[in-house]
């Protein structure tokens, strides 16, 4: 029953388009969820300027994973199999098998939370205080995520057109490069300011002239950064994964929220005995 409870309120959500109303809601979440002490020291420290990412919508970490870090997660996930989140009909398949169609290769959400090196990424003490801060409350690992973008494909598709997720009330993304990426790589794309913005609030993808026109083109930022760097976004605001002119990237992504996400499936894994947040982890790990 809370599933289907769930899964109706994302698609109510989703129809929502005043900021007013959608306040309603964040607030009356945020009062019965509250705040609470974020458990210390895991992972390493770093710098997160909530603030910065309530106003302009996202915020840069800078360097979160050494050259070794990133090595240790892609040779845990090297075994794992991948699957195309836009062509259902496609059974899951290997890295070096992946179809020739397919522009982004994603891992399972129950594989990648088996790896400690990605919990305690996740679960980073200074991240999760920020998050805290930007949601207003405790907040809910409600995904887990990687995947390859690849090049040599002749148009852009799906996420790599401009649209704003509308996932949850509130919510934010913390994305860590585990390749270099340049201008040619398909770096992260984001149009500062429109997290707080009204405009252009229906959902679908949006081209770039319909964004440079009511935005400014000076708005867009591009993401480029060596591997290891990282940045947290509120993915309400307009972005898109560039298309890769070249090579093939490699993403992390963790999501935050108030609540659980509607459409998803949850299933926790159990790793045994562990230091995270039980409350924080509950649709990651048991």
């Amino acid at each position: 029953m809370k599933k289907i409870i769930d899964k109706l309120q994302f698609y109510v959500m989703r129809t929502m388009s005043s900021q007013t109303v959608k306040n309603y809601f964040i607030n009356r979440r945020v009062k019965q969820i509250g705040k609470s002490n974020i458990p210390q020291n895991i992972g390493k420290q770093i710098l997160v300027n909530s603030k910065e990412l309530s106003s302009q919508g996202y915020t840069n970490l800078g360097l979160f994973l050494e050259d070794k870090d990133v090595d240790v997660i892609i040779e845990k996930t090297k075994n794992f199999k991948c699957f195309d989140p836009f062509r259902k009909e496609l059974k899951e398949f290997s890295l070096s098998e992946t179809p020739e169609v397919v522009h982004v290769a994603n891992y399972r959400r129950k594989d990648l939370s088996t790896i400690n090196e990605i919990l305690d990424i996740a679960n980073n003490t200074n991240v999760l205080e920020a998050v805290q801060d930007f949601l207003g409350a405790k907040p809910t690992i409600s995904n887990i995520n990687m995947w390859w973008s690849f090049s040599g494909k002749k148009e852009a598709e799906q996420a790599q057109y401009f649209h704003r997720d509308v996932d949850d009330f509130k919510f934010c993304k913390l994305f860590i490069y585990l390749t270099d990426v340049d201008m040619d790589n398909g770096p992260h794309v984001y149009v500062e300011g429109t997290s707080v913005s009204s405009k252009l609030t229906k959902i679908r993808r949006y081209k770039d002239d319909e964004i440079h026109s009511e935005f400014g083109e000076e708005k867009v930022k591009y993401f480029t950064a060596p591997k290891g760097s990282s940045f947290i976004v509120d993915t309400y605001g307009f972005h898109k994964g560039l298309l890769p002119n070249k090579g093939k990237r490699l993403l992390l992504q963790v999501q935050y929220s108030l609540n659980p996400i509607g459409i998803y499936n949850y299933e926790p894994v159990d790793i045994g005995e562990h230091k995270y947040d039980k409350y924080i982890n509950r649709l990651i790990i048991k």
